[in-house]
């Protein structure tokens, strides 16, 4: 694993439309930036799940393995794994004249989780970069390196770029007619065995594509990850349960939607505002109201 480095600024930023700032990979825990990045950021997700939260408008993002999520600098935000399995991404921090505008450019601003298509290249880059920090042992960067790491920059942003297909209309109308099945079959997959310990690996082998290529694919087509679109499921079943039979123990809750306890009532604390426990006395609450 690469731990995190700062990169030394160049003498004359202006002078870099594209310059990293920060750079590394790890297993990530809970961290909290009230007042945001000085720079903009990109994370690139490899394994687990993590829910990325901006804390000046409250969206909350779903980070699964394969995609890409580009934020701007100083603004607020929080981000922390949801999976058992850990969350491991990497990271670089970048600023220069053209950093807003390539980013926007590139269709990675405004932030919207993007499926990476050339991952591995994209994390041999990140990589990459790392490793031409670490050799100058953390000392200002000379003029040639830090235009090498501007260029190579600058490249993995175009790897990362949301793109267009290039397809002509034939070819297009039969992938879609592929995917379409594909992703209705997931669906109807993820309906009838939500309440068992599901994983999306599994999911994505049992249409035929690879765990990268089928979140992209779904998010395209549903506006929702499909360990998202999932657990939405599973807390509207709970919701459910909760109506339906209020006597339920909240373990039995969990149970009964394929989670873990402590897990569903973090989840369900973070949807609905409250815990299960909570949930189930407002309902009575209003089931004991009179009729007027």
């Amino acid at each position: 694993m690469l731990p995190f480095s700062l990169v030394e600024l160049p003498r004359q930023p202006d002078e870099f439309p594209l310059y990293p700032y920060s750079v590394g990979h790890h297993i990530q825990y809970h961290h909290v930036r009230p007042s945001g990045f000085p720079v903009h950021q990109v994370f690139l997700i490899r394994s687990g799940s993590g829910l990325f939260r901006d804390l000046t408008d409250g969206t909350e993002t779903v980070l699964s393995p394969g995609m890409v999520f580009a934020f701007p600098p100083d603004r607020g935000h929080e981000y922390y794994p949801l999976s058992h399995e850990p969350w491991h991404l990497a990271f670089i921090g970048f600023d220069g004249s053209q950093s807003a505008a390539v980013l926007e450019g590139l269709r990675l601003l405004p932030s919207v989780p993007v499926m990476a298509e050339r991952f591995e290249e994209c994390w041999d880059a990140i990589a990459g970069i790392w490793h031409t920090v670490d050799r100058h042992n953390a000392a200002r960067l000379d003029e040639q390196t830090m235009q090498e790491l501007s260029v190579t920059l600058y490249r993995l942003l175009l790897m990362l770029r949301r793109g267009d297909s290039a397809q002509g209309p034939a070819e297009r109308l039969e992938t879609e007619t592929v995917r379409n099945e594909a992703l209705q079959k997931a669906v109807s997959l993820i309906n009838e065995h939500f309440t068992e310990p599901l994983l999306i690996a599994n999911l994505a082998s049992a249409v035929g594509y690879s765990v990268q290529h089928f979140q992209r694919l779904f998010l395209q087509e549903y506006g929702v990850t499909p360990h998202k679109y999932l657990q939405n499921l599973r807390l509207k079943r709970a919701l459910q349960m909760i109506t339906e039979s209020p006597e339920r123990p909240v373990q039995d809750l969990a149970l009964n939607v394929g989670m873990e306890t402590n897990y569903f009532i973090r989840v369900f604390r973070k949807t609905y505002g409250c815990t299960p426990g909570v949930m189930r006395s407002r309902l009575a609450g209003e089931r004991d109201q009179p009729v007027t």
